[in-house]
């Protein structure tokens, strides 16, 4: 290799680690495990079963993208509210990502919605909202403000998603019974974080 050759190689390496060092890490967070079955707790569907599979599917995306992510359980294990925070406030530079599965008393209610707290976690919350939306072909119900305990104890940008209903029969059967739609929803999960670190 001439000498030109190998200043575009080096600069080509430092160029992508600069890069890779100015992502995130993002802590994923799946919803509810062990004795907190999730918003379903009766229901044949337990929340925490699919918040944890999606979750599984976001970190083998991202992993694959080049970011640094950790999860805050990776098995049926209860986590508490503020462990999930602490696992997040030990990192230097991250996002924090809850994906939940959303029930209601009207079986009819269906659709995505996505909340943030601090203003620093709007950005990441629309972006991942809108890839969200598309994918899962249901009804937007909105990027939200709430106060809700793991948004605001993070100190990084927070954000949850509910990703649907599993109360509704038709909402829940996809997401208990195709793994097919439950990588959509990961997908889209991935290119909204992706998209909004650009």
């Amino acid at each position: 290799m001439n000498r030109l050759g190998l200043i575009l190689a080096l600069l080509l390496t430092w160029l992508m680690a600069t890069a890779a060092s100015a992502r995130p890490t993002v802590v994923i967070d799946p919803g509810h495990g062990g004795h907190d079955r999730g918003a379903v707790r009766a229901g044949r569907h337990p929340e925490k079963i699919y918040a944890l599979d999606v979750a599984r599917r976001v970190a083998s995306r991202l992993h694959r993208a080049g970011f640094r992510v950790i999860m805050t359980r990776n098995r049926d294990a209860f986590v508490s509210l503020s462990g999930r925070c602490a696992i997040a406030n030990r990192q230097r530079q991250a996002v924090f990502i809850s994906i939940h599965f959303n029930a209601a008393a009207r079986r009819g209610a269906d659709g995505i919605e996505t909340f943030y707290y601090g203003r620093r976690a709007y950005r990441l919350a629309a972006s991942v909202h809108r890839r969200l939306v598309v994918a899962a072909g249901t009804d937007n119900r909105g990027v939200r403000r709430r106060p809700f305990y793991v948004l605001r104890h993070t100190r990084c940008p927070a954000i949850l998603i509910e990703a649907g209903f599993l109360s509704n029969p038709r909402e829940g059967a996809r997401i208990a019974h195709s793994p097919t739609h439950r990588q959509r929803l990961a997908d889209a999960i991935a290119a909204g974080i992706i998209d909004a670190h650009r």
